[in-house]
């Protein structure tokens, strides 16, 4: 079954190299949308020949999440033959590699759709494990049909999924594990907390995202209950995807 990759990326410089190596064995190609990157996010991503890389259309202006994915899937579907499924991962999303024939077989199945088990790295060797961060899941693989389309739940387009509209509400759960990078240090975590509050203010569903910066900041302490989360507890993480990182390099 042939799979490509759909990735919508930012500024993920310190760790899209290990992103694509992570998906290469399952992808024959990795479409790649780069919303107006400042770092060395295109540079590296123009090393790999199986990358399809993307800038936005001179008339996408502002951030419109939903509609950046509806175009990138657009490609995908140009492509000759177009993909039987589509990997779709954040930038900052690490596959799991003792996972990856669990995925293939998935490949092989009659799912219209995959969810994924996400495990959020709070420093090099640890992940987080209270509230969502302990049971968190999302479909992020799905067969592509033409038609399909992203939907989203927020005037910016944000929080539109991984996978269409069409689909959710039918994956299947499976015990493929993707390790998530973008926590990984205090500074990056309350830059983009700020970020959040800037795009998407007084969101109270999620929260304002107090739960992303639990430990950061003195008014969301460890120890608090939030709505989502806390108080915070870390674990082990058994994974060395985030070894010799270091945020500097951002």
């Amino acid at each position: 079954m042939s799979i490509a990759g759909m990735l919508r990326v930012r500024n993920e410089g310190l760790w899209i190299d290990r992103v694509i190596e992570s998906i290469l064995p399952v992808c024959k190609t990795i479409h790649v949308l780069d919303d107006r990157s400042e770092d060395r996010t295109m540079e590296i991503c123009r090393t790999y020949s199986e990358v399809c890389l993307y800038e936005p259309p001179v008339a996408f202006v502002g951030l419109q999440e939903t509609r950046d994915k509806n175009w990138l899937l657009s490609q995908i579907g140009k492509t000759s033959p177009p993909p039987e499924w589509v990997l779709h991962i954040d930038g900052d999303e690490v596959l799991e590699e003792s996972s990856i024939p669990e995925l293939m077989a998935l490949s092989e199945s009659k799912a219209a759709a995959c969810s994924f088990r996400i495990w959020y790295l709070w420093s090099e060797q640890q992940i987080r494990t209270d509230g969502v961060y302990g049971r968190y899941r999302r479909p992020s693989m799905f067969r592509y049909v033409p038609g399909q389309f992203f939907e989203g739940r927020a005037g910016n387009g944000l929080h539109c999924g991984s996978v269409p509209r069409q689909l959710r509400g039918k994956s299947v759960e499976s015990g493929v594990v993707l390790w998530h990078l973008g926590y990984m240090f205090p500074e990056i975590r309350l830059k983009k907390y700020a970020w959040y509050n800037e795009v998407d203010p007084k969101n109270q569903i999620e929260d304002c995202y107090r739960h992303m910066v639990q430990g950061d900041l003195p008014e969301v302490p460890i120890h608090a209950k939030l709505k989502h989360a806390g108080p915070l507890k870390l674990e082990p993480a058994n994974t060395t995807v985030g070894i010799g990182l270091c945020s500097t390099g951002m």
